[in-house]
């Protein structure tokens, strides 16, 4: 939720006259991560995310991702990009008709771990297991993590700082979650790990790589955090990544979002050796090449006000690392 401050900065600019005409040339790029169909809370749902569209539509510009350099004129509409990172089985089946719908254009940047039946990226595993496990607690490498209602939320965090701290990250980690931690499918129902937790399958990315309105870019095998990675293991988690993506959707991949925001000055120049020509950041972290430093503005709430805000300034709240929610 935003603080106080930045909720009252939403309303005044919100009031502000000729707003376009204040706010930046460039386009605006909104991300986005899962959208399941249905959801407890304030998580984005389907219901939510069609309302996001349609205010988007009335009062923005939702362009592709080829035309993200476009510069608008001041006296039109803010230009904004649609991305979704991951590759949930839900932004086949939930984002993607919706974006059909109002003929909205969109990139998803998909991992291929997921994409197997039974395979889950480490985050998602660990979302899972503290929204859904039924249990007091959980052993790991001798360790005794407190499920407990009271306890939960902090055991998580701390078994996620224990399996990031596994080398080589992040093969590690994930045998470590394949074989010594319970499997998902012990304690969330099939319809829920299908709506909440699953990757889209090869043949669900095919169909959407087929449709004219979406394009496809990298996010890795296994969405480590790529500075942590060997240099050869980084290289190999976007070549393998991009190589399976071309393979399924015909189509040439030439843009990539770092997991979790997370790269430096080796990632960028291996990702340009390599043959892509964009990189979606979240917040800018080495400041040496623009393309491949793309700011993108994160999508976390259901408020229609606050993705108004977000979407008409953006730009400026990247730069100035306002925090609204």
């Amino acid at each position: 939720m935003p603080s106080r401050a930045a909720f009252y900065l939403i309303r005044l600019c919100g009031w502000l006259p000729y707003s376009r005409f204040l706010s930046s040339k460039k386009t605006v790029i909104l991300l986005y991560h899962g959208v399941p169909r249905h959801s407890n809370g304030n998580h984005i749902n389907a219901t939510v995310f069609e309302q996001h569209v349609v205010r988007l539509k009335k009062q923005f510009r939702i362009v592709a991702h080829n035309e993200l350099r476009i510069r608008r004129p001041a006296c039109e509409p803010m230009r904004v990009v649609l991305t979704f990172d991951d590759g949930f089985c839900n932004h086949a089946d939930v984002v993607a008709p919706i974006l059909r719908k109002y003929d909205a254009p969109a990139t998803f940047f998909v991992c291929s771990r997921p994409s197997a039946r039974g395979k889950y990226l480490w985050f998602t595993y660990l979302q899972a297991l503290e929204e859904c496990f039924q249990d007091k607690g959980v052993y790991f490498q001798g360790i005794f993590f407190d499920m407990s209602p009271t306890k939960r939320h902090v055991s998580i965090r701390q078994l996620s700082d224990v399996l990031l701290k596994l080398q080589p990250h992040p093969m590690a980690m994930y045998e470590a979650i394949e074989k010594e931690l319970p499997r998902l499918e012990e304690f969330v129902t099939t319809q829920k790990l299908a709506d909440t937790y699953a990757g889209m399958t090869a043949e669900q990315l095919k169909e959407l790589g087929g449709d004219p309105l979406f394009s496809v870019g990298v996010h890795t095998l296994d969405h480590p955090f790529l500075t942590q990675c060997k240099r050869d293991e980084a290289r190999r988690q976007i070549l393998d990544n991009r190589n399976w993506i071309e393979r399924i959707t015909g189509k040439p991949c030439e843009s990539i979002a770092y997991p979790s925001g997370d790269y430096n000055a080796q990632v960028l120049s291996d990702c340009k050796q390599i043959g892509l020509k964009s990189g979606h950041a979240v917040i800018p972290q080495v400041g040496i090449n623009a393309d491949f430093e793309l700011p993108r503005v994160g999508i976390y709430s259901r408020s229609l006000d606050i993705l108004e805000f977000k979407a008409q300034w953006g730009n400026l709240i990247r730069a100035l690392k306002i925090n609204v929610g």
